[in-house]
């Protein structure tokens, strides 16, 4: 009986061009749906990691290989937990952009990138402080951010904080 069911549902299958290459095709593109990015010109970016510790990061940082982002995210890990998350990988035409600015409006705030634009080798981001009630509460003014990145590696990233 379990046979006659498959035999008809694989009948069904290749009666109605359904295959299995075509059903994993809409996994992923429901999956690059709903993931959040952003684009601007020809630079797209999403947000990986978003989160607040007091570091001696720097304003920002390149991350173009594993072990870099082993590094990052070893330093990020929170002790109490036994399991780490998942760490991110990189693909071909991509780079992490670490971002840590100080925080000059907003004293327990966090940061909302803009938009990015690319003069010659030299990465434009513009950014703006926006409020954050879990940052306020706890008096944490260290705010991370984590984006990966499309597009050739930059020489230089210059932060440019936005008016509200």
């Amino acid at each position: 009986m379990k046979r006659a069911w498959f035999l008809v549902l694989s009948f069904f299958m290749i009666a109605t061009g359904y295959s299995c290459r075509n059903i994993s095709a809409v996994k992923s593109d429901i999956k690059a749906e709903t993931s959040m990015s952003k684009q601007a010109g020809n630079i797209t970016f999403s947000e990986v990691k978003r989160s607040n510790y007091n570091l001696p990061l720097g304003e920002y940082r390149v991350i173009t290989t594993f072990s870099e982002t082993l590094d990052i995210y070893s330093q990020l890990a929170d002790k109490k937990f036994s399991r780490s998350e998942p760490i991110p990988t990189l693909s071909e035409d991509e780079f992490f952009l670490l971002l840590k600015p100080t925080l000059i409006k907003q004293k327990y705030g966090d940061i909302e990138v803009i938009k990015m634009e690319k003069d010659n080798s030299v990465l434009k981001v513009y950014y703006k402080e926006i409020g954050n009630s879990e940052y306020s509460l706890s008096k944490q003014n260290n705010p991370i951010l984590i984006l990966r990145v499309n597009g050739e590696i930059p020489t230089d990233v210059k932060l440019l904080l936005q008016k509200n």
